[in-house]
């Protein structure tokens, strides 16, 4: 899995029949504790409804996303927003062991 900012939404005339549930989208992968670009755009289905510049959580489980579709197994996608990111948090074990009742740091 792999945080991703929406750039956009891709148009067919023509899809896979297994991708009649879902809305292709442009998804920048992004560092989640900078938030800058990381790599190359990816193109992935949605289900939720994500929109321009939300920030996304993406999965490349191809099962996930075949059952997620109610697709077969010629499903042609393995990408998929799995959840819309409202706020990210990010700690470090230390920090994390520290917030625990007795932890020190």
């Amino acid at each position: 899995m792999w945080t991703g900012i929406i750039q956009g939404c891709v148009t067919a005339t023509i899809k896979h029949p297994t991708m009649r549930r879902g809305k292709l989208l442009i998804v920048q992968p992004i560092n989640p504790t900078t938030s800058q670009p990381e790599g190359l755009a990816q193109v992935a289905v949605d289900t939720l409804g994500a929109g321009n510049g939300q920030h996304v959580l993406v999965s490349s489980d191809g099962p996930g996303c075949q059952r997620l579709l109610d697709a077969d197994r010629t499903c042609p996608v393995r990408l998929f927003v799995a959840c819309i990111l409202h706020e990210t948090s990010i700690q470090s074990s230390a920090t994390r062991k520290a917030a625990q009742p007795g932890g020190t740091a």
